[in-house]
């Protein structure tokens, strides 16, 4: 006789906290969390885009800069208050290619948009995980608290490299190398069976990216169909997605230290076109 296996997340009820939830790629992984029953903090620098997701029984907002330490700490404890400990952090906020300049090579890179990258991107993302986990350490009961996980959000720009942006493809490559793989081994000595993931996406089919490709008639074809195996850009509920089965200890509880790729087989970068080298 077959045995029947349980295929939920068994999410419901989980108290998830979001960075960068009122981006394009953020609303999507809120909508993914609430629909998998979860409570779901939404944290985001811009009130604007926040209050722009509407109103939930189980979704509470919350501003905040996460390069301040103090302002992460007090949105952590009214979310705490809100839903109970916060079991799930979902690291998204970043500065990403709809803020940054974009140049041609790193020669004309001023220094201090690539400190504030690093400081967004790479500090920003230490002090969420350095915030979470201690609250992990203080307030989660070891067979009660289900789904401890981190996830990460990091890029193919972290693996890849981008020309333009040197300064986000660094950022990316240190919080979904070296911060994943140190915080594997830290995560489930805090808390057993705690883990941490990360994820990389892209190219993701967002409104950013459609008016890129509308400017440059070659950049679909550069990022998407001549570099990935699919040959066109992520649906961003693919992602949203892909952080839900990373939440799961129901699908994905023996899944830590591990970078998901969710970029249609991205192999690489078109490193000249035609014309561009003698």
């Amino acid at each position: 006789m077959v045995e029947i296996i349980d295929i939920g997340f068994g999410l419901e009820g989980t108290h998830v906290l979001v960075t960068g939830a009122a981006g394009f790629i953020g609303s999507k992984t809120v909508a993914a969390f609430l629909a998998a029953g979860a409570h779901v903090t939404a944290l985001d620098i811009n009130e604007k885009k926040l209050s722009a997701l509407g109103d939930h029984p189980n979704l509470y907002k919350d501003i905040a800069d996460i390069t301040s330490e103090e302002q992460l700490e007090a949105t952590f404890d009214r979310a705490q208050t809100r839903f109970g400990v916060i079991a799930c952090c979902v690291a998204l906020a970043s500065l990403d290619f709809s803020v940054l300049q974009h140049h041609t090579s790193i020669c004309d890179m001023d220094v201090e948009q690539f400190r504030r990258t690093m400081r967004v991107n790479v500090e920003g993302t230490f002090l969420t995980a350095r915030t979470w986990l201690r609250r992990i350490k203080a307030h989660a009961v070891p067979g009660v608290t289900k789904n401890v996980s981190l996830i990460i959000v990091g890029s193919e720009s972290g693996t890849f490299g981008e020309r333009s942006n040197p300064d986000y493809a660094a950022g990316k490559a240190a919080v979904q190398t070296g911060l994943l793989r140190s915080l594997k081994g830290d995560v489930p000595r805090i808390f057993p069976g705690g883990r941490v993931n990360a994820i990389a996406p892209g190219p993701v089919d967002t409104p950013q990216f459609r008016t890129e490709c509308a400017e440059d008639p070659l950049q679909l074809w550069k990022d998407s169909q001549a570099t990935t195996a699919r040959g066109e850009p992520v649906p961003p509920e693919a992602v949203a997605k892909g952080i839900v089965f990373l939440a799961s200890d129901s699908f994905s509880g023996s899944i830590t230290g591990h970078i998901l790729d969710v970029d249609g087989g991205k192999s690489g970068k078109v490193m000249w076109l035609p014309g561009e080298k003698n």
